[in-house]
């Protein structure tokens, strides 16, 4: 048995590992709620997922470059060493080309996500203790994760009625949130987003601001 055929075995078995991560952790992310879901946890899920993502890129490349060559020993025009080098060299820039691409692309979407992010970010960070400062119907932010939303405007709206939002209003509802939420609704939740424990948004801190002021002029009358 040649490299390449032991190279094409090898990948091949880790491919179908790696294909069947992607597959178990694709399933526990769209339904954190099921068994598999609980069992490991939407960001456990996650951080899985990704890594076999990027696993399964490089896996490819070996196991189809090792099959090329295969089939480029058993043809008699690409025997030749110098053939054989242009086809795989050929084969090598298509492949990086799409991974370029593709990176370029994710590239991009991360850029206008930053500079979106740093037209609405200030100085300063939100903390557990200010999300708790909003815990009423009228300003309710929740965290679910790490994030912080605004879920407000959902109070109304929300399928399951309002109270299973407002007496999580000012707190860390990730549990619960995943014990009954799907990937879609996790999905839909992000419009919500107005900032991550540790960074502070403008629209979160302008309403600080606006809360500090009223509570002056407030004062400010009841002394005259």
């Amino acid at each position: 048995m040649n490299r390449a055929t032991k190279a094409m075995i090898i990948s091949g078995e880790l491919l179908i590992a790696v294909s069947l991560a992607l597959m178990v952790t694709g399933l526990a992310m769209n339904s954190p709620s099921s068994s598999l879901g609980a069992l490991l946890g939407y960001e456990t899920a996650k951080r899985i997922h990704t890594l076999a993502a990027y696993l399964f890129i490089p896996l490819f490349y070996v196991h189809a470059t090792s099959g090329l060559l295969i089939v480029l020993n058993r043809v008699k025009a690409f025997r030749s060493e110098r053939a054989r080098k242009v086809t795989l060299g050929i084969w090598t820039a298509v492949v990086a080309g799409i991974v370029l691409m593709s990176l370029a692309s994710q590239g991009s979407s991360a850029l206008s996500s930053s500079l979106s992010a740093s037209n609405t970010t200030t100085f300063g960070g939100l903390t557990l203790e200010e999300v708790a400062k909003h815990s009423t119907e009228s300003d309710c932010w929740v965290v679910i994760g790490n994030d912080v939303y605004n879920v407000t405007s959902l109070i109304d709206t929300h399928s399951g009625g309002r109270e299973a939002i407002l007496q999580y209003c000012g707190t860390n509802a990730t549990d619960v949130f995943f014990s009954k939420h799907d990937q879609n609704a996790y999905e839909v939740l992000q419009s919500y987003y107005i900032g991550t424990i540790g960074n502070a948004t403008r629209g979160a801190l302008s309403s600080d601001i606006l809360k500090k002021e009223k509570e002056k002029e407030k004062e400010d009358q009841e002394d005259d």
